[in-house]
């Protein structure tokens, strides 16, 4: 079964400064939430049940705190003669396959947080919402680079108009 998700290709992985800032993300959306529902809760209710959600929030925001590394380190691309792989997933492994040609566009972007770290994402955009991609979270040097090639990789196999 593991074959089916690691075909012959060289992984690419992504940075491990990525995992410190999907953790931040993690932690910062989910003690504002907690917070936002405990003191509604409070409110609302009783602060009896404000505490326990707030456990409740601070149990899960630990969790995904932890899992965010985990997800990070299952994340891998590969670039091959004909396509590129994307797979990823911790209890649902995903592996995509965008063929060159078929590649409409590749975006790139970079938030002010993934700026900060000096990171930026790609975005391969196909005529399939199923086959499209994204690749969070590169070095931006790396994404510039990577963006060249796959757009140089794609003008070569683009199917004739």
């Amino acid at each position: 079964m593991t074959d089916l998700f690691t075909p012959a290709a060289h992984w690419q992985r992504l940075p491990d400064r990525y995992v410190t800032v999907r953790r931040l993300g993690a932690l910062t959306y989910n003690l504002i939430s907690t917070v936002i529902v405990a003191l509604t809760v409070g409110f609302i209710f009783e602060w009896l049940w404000a505490g326990a959600l707030a456990v409740v929030g601070l149990a899960w925001t630990g969790w995904r705190v932890y899992r965010a590394g985990r997800w990070v380190r299952t994340f891998g691309y590969a670039e091959r003669e004909a396509d590129l792989l994307i797979t990823h997933g911790l209890w649902s492994k995903r592996l995509t396959a965008i063929p060159y040609g078929r590649m409409l566009s590749v975006n790139v972007e970079s938030g002010p947080i993934d700026r900060s770290w000096g990171l930026a994402r790609v975005e391969l955009v196909t005529a399939s919402v199923q086959s499209a991609g994204t690749i969070p979270g590169l070095e931006q040097s790396d994404a510039a680079l990577l963006r060249d090639r796959l757009i140089a990789a794609g003008e070569a196999q683009a199917l004739p108009l």
